[in-house]
């Protein structure tokens, strides 16, 4: 087995519109940078291209276009690159909403400079030996969701909040983590997988939040004294699309040393190498991807509206789904079809399996898709290889909640997502 990191600055320039919130803002300065960061894993004449992108999420097309690119310059089928957004909400729109304000000419931009952190990661590979374990990280991440006293279910109902009785859903504290050592038995990069919103920042400055948090620290901690090769480091934000970083029992915790970024990103950075350090690579030949399109229906737009009006006239429903209710309805055209397929790709390497969760995955999905495979280190990449929006549970959409009253997806739809990705993990397994 061969592998090769590589990465580049995406940092947009000032004045661009910020994505993540209801409101518009623009970005005034700069936190901390914005990287596509790529690993590509090479055995025999198998080629596959992970990509990790600090942005709030990435249409098809975009996929597309960093695959056309990487398929031209290093022939690499897009059948075998999966590409995951980390979603920052503290990136530029990518988007295609009305009234969104995306850049076109930015993400052309972008998806030049994503297919030059593969090249990178490609004319970097050395052959490898891998070790892969996993950790825990309890106490950063929260289910935002939660069983209300009035007997419904609410997103974010508040920190200290007296009429919560108990989460509606889990959440997942495991890290991933897959080592590659170099020839000599240095350690030459690592991937590491945790699930929480990517959302602690806010402002109108870019920043990659608790991910390039966790990046730098890791890199930190591992670059080998003396070398001048960049230790290779890769974060995959998994299923979060109900978790975030508030603990509603704890109230004051946001008054406290660290910062949210920094409790979170520190915190894994410490576990994913502690984990790290107590591997033995060893030598695997189990490289590949398995690629299937889903077939999925919208709920109709008709249905849509009506369920968020009878929303924005229940007392009961929470504060954040009224807050959706309204700008569903204020929401000017619905042109996205009503049937329509999804591409799902599973990756393999070694024992690990990558699935791309293309939306903001509930992490009861995430959990379906790991518990399948008990014996082998299983994540689902959120936001990768395409952009649905929240793609709730099943029982969600019963529940209620912000999440739920967002999307047109069908009930289900987020379960055969998920069924679909075994599917191809059992394949590539065998």
């Amino acid at each position: 087995m061969q592998a090769g990191f590589g990465e580049v600055v995406i940092t947009p320039p000032l004045g661009m519109a910020m994505a993540g919130y209801f409101s518009a803002r623009y970005a005034e300065g700069i936190k901390d940078d914005l990287y596509s960061r790529a690993l590509v894993v090479s055995q025999d004449d198998t080629h596959v291209a992970l990509v990790t992108t600090d942005l709030i999420s990435i249409l098809s097309e975009d996929v597309a276009a960093v695959r056309e690119r990487v398929q031209e310059r290093l022939g690499i089928p897009g059948s075998n690159v999966l590409i995951a957004a980390s979603h920052t909400h503290t990136g530029p729109v990518t988007h295609r909403r009305p009234g969104t304000l995306r850049s076109d000419r930015y993400m052309e931009l972008w998806a030049d400079l994503t297919a030059g952190a593969v090249e990178l990661a490609f004319r970097d590979r050395m052959e490898v030996t891998l070790g892969v374990g996993k950790g825990s990280l309890p106490g950063v991440a929260f289910n935002r969701r939660f069983f209300m006293k009035n007997g419904y279910v609410h997103t974010n109902p508040g920190l200290g909040n007296p009429d919560i009785i108990e989460p509606a859903g889990p959440a997942d504290a495991d890290v991933i983590v897959l080592r590659f050592d170099g020839p000599d038995g240095t350690p030459v990069g690592m991937l590491t997988g945790f699930a929480c919103h990517c959302d602690t920042v806010g402002g109108n400055r870019f920043s990659a939040d608790w991910v390039g948090v966790a990046a730098a620290k890791i890199r930190e901690i591992m670059q080998p004294q003396g070398s001048s090769r960049p230790f290779g480091v890769m974060v995959i934000n998994c299923a979060s699309g109900d978790i975030n970083h508030y603990n509603v029992k704890d109230p004051a915790r946001r008054k406290r040393w660290p910062s949210f970024s920094e409790e979170i990103g520190m915190g894994l950075a410490g576990e994913a190498v502690r984990v790290a350090v107590s591997l033995t690579p060893e030598a695997h030949d189990q490289v590949g991807t398995a690629v299937t399109d889903v077939g999925l229906q919208r709920m109709p737009v008709e249905e849509f509206l009506a369920k968020s009006k009878r929303a924005v006239e229940d007392p009961k429903v929470g504060r954040m789904e009224r807050t959706r209710a309204e700008a569903n309805l204020k929401r000017t055209s619905y042109d996205e079809p009503e049937e329509f397929t999804q591409e799902v790709m599973c990756v393999r390497i070694g024992p690990a399996l990558i699935m791309s969760g293309p939306g903001e995955m509930f992490t009861e999905l995430g959990l379906r898709f790991k518990n399948a495979f008990p014996d082998a280190f299983a994540m689902v990449a959120n936001l990768a290889n395409g952009w649905l929006g929240y793609v709730p549970s099943a029982r969600a959409y019963e529940e209620g909640g912000y999440e739920a009253r967002s999307t047109r997806l069908q009930p289900g739809s987020g379960e055969a997502l998920i069924d679909a990705g075994i599917a191809l993990g059992e394949e590539l397994m065998k």
